[in-house]
């Protein structure tokens, strides 16, 4: 009987351990990364699992230009909100659970004059999944983001008309992180 009640018990219980993985240290400091939005990219969403074999793959990156699903702007500056996650409720003796994150990424890029049909054609598309690039690596969303691209006029005659474009999506997932170095080509202005 006492067999039967510890199975019945334990059929119950579950782990929702995760494997977190193993935090690393490196003395020498060289495994800092630098700020700033330096590229951007916009990806098709039916591209991204091609993209997602292997997201250091140049092969994978100039395909996806190469047939309009990856739209490079190699140069740009900006900032990435991961935002925080928000608060669902709780079940059992758990207050609440922790849900998605609303995740934001500003940039500015400056090449203004020709890029008017571009920016005004993707702004309020949700069809596409946002990448950008900080010193030495590659940040990929895993869904698709809401999209206004704006060109404030400041009242400054030194002051530069840029388009400021405002990218949103709601993941539970922080981008993932890949090495960059081998996509050096991909993110040059030509």
């Amino acid at each position: 009987m006492l067999k039967n009640l510890f199975r019945k018990f334990f059929s119950y219980y579950t782990s929702c351990e995760d494997e977190i993985g193993t935090h690393t240290c490196s003395p020498c400091n060289n495994n800092r990364e630098f700020a700033r939005t330096r590229s951007t990219a916009i990806i098709a969403k039916d591209y991204l699992p091609t993209l997602m074999v292997d997201p250091t793959d140049p092969t994978k990156w100039s395909d996806g230009v190469t047939t309009g699903k990856i739209i490079v702007i190699p140069e740009t500056s900006g900032s990435f909100d991961p935002g925080d996650p928000s608060e669902l409720k709780g079940y059992g003796d758990n207050k609440s659970s922790n849900g998605p994150r609303e995740q934001t990424l500003n940039f500015f890029d400056p090449n203004y004059k020709d890029n008017y049909a571009f920016y005004n054609g993707i702004t309020n598309i949700s069809s596409k999944v946002l990448a950008f690039r900080t010193s030495s690596l590659i940040h990929i969303a895993d869904v698709t983001a809401s999209i206004v691209a704006k060109d404030n006029v400041e009242d400054d005659l030194e002051a530069e008309v840029t388009w400021n474009v405002t990218a949103k999506w709601t993941s539970i997932n922080l981008p993932s992180i890949h090495d960059a170095v081998p996509l050096a080509d991909i993110f040059k202005c030509v």
